[in-house]
């Protein structure tokens, strides 16, 4: 069990005090008089470990003693959870807001978060050590390591060298996969750049065509597959008028 106690935090403990409490949204100017009560240390433990603290135990006191029963209750009830308990003179420092006693107890919080989060990360090294302990594939044998100037012996993981081949064929096939898409890839791309340079050209000559072939009877001129340009028939001669005799 951790007893915290008054004292002295370096420049660099403060700062890291202050950059905490702007990342939970804390103003630092009302420090003293906020955490004189045990309220707002509350809350912010009820986002981490809603289960373990219920911030209507704790409501909003004014007077000194009322405050340091709710640090007292505080105290049994959620910082002895985490083997962290507060002296009596401590207590009696945040209740009536004396400088600097509540950077201490937020810098023991902080502390907490640090063991919280290696425990995690422990605990999450563990099962994947018994992970791969009941994998009957996988072994884990010592081998012997340089550390500096010492050799020491640390756990190395190794599988069975069948596992290894089959492994490595799966990353063959799947490389030779990966290399016949990209070469159609680059295939399909060349068929659409050519295609698209004859577009182009195509665009190009139709562009060109005589101006005086743009009358209403242009619209019956096209082009031929072969690309070269076939005029319309000439339109029949009128035929000759007549007078009324019959003669021309």
């Amino acid at each position: 069990m951790h007893t915290i106690t008054s004292k002295n935090l370096s420049s660099e403990e403060v700062l890291e005090v202050h950059n905490w409490l702007m990342q939970n949204n804390i103003c630092v100017q009302r420090l003293r008089r906020d955490f004189s009560d045990v309220w707002p240390l509350a809350d912010i433990l009820k986002r981490h470990y809603p289960r373990l603290v219920d911030i209507y135990n704790y409501p909003k006191k004014s007077s000194v003693q009322l405050k340091l029963a709710n640090w007292e209750t505080f105290n049994f009830k959620v910082l002895s959870k985490f083997k962290i308990t507060l002296s009596r003179e401590f207590m009696e420092l945040l209740s009536n807001g004396v400088h600097g006693a509540a950077e201490v107890l937020l810098h023991e919080m902080i502390r907490l978060e640090k063991r919280q989060r290696m425990a995690e990360q422990r605990n999450v090294t563990i099962r994947q050590e018994q992970a791969w302990e009941e994998n009957d594939e996988v072994k884990v044998v010592l081998v012997n390591k340089r550390v500096g100037d010492a050799i020491v012996q640390m756990p190395q993981k190794m599988i069975l060298y069948s596992l290894y081949e089959k492994v490595s064929q799966d990353n063959l096939a799947k490389e030779a996969q990966i290399e016949s898409c990209q070469l159609r890839l680059t295939h399909m791309e060349n068929i659409i750049k050519v295609k698209t340079q004859r577009i182009e050209e195509l665009l190009m000559q139709m562009g060109k065509l005589p101006t005086k072939l743009a009358n209403p009877m242009s619209a019956s001129c096209f082009l031929n597959y072969d690309e070269k340009y076939q005029a319309p028939a000439p339109a029949p001669a009128p035929a000759p008028s007549l007078d009324s005799d019959g003669r021309k």
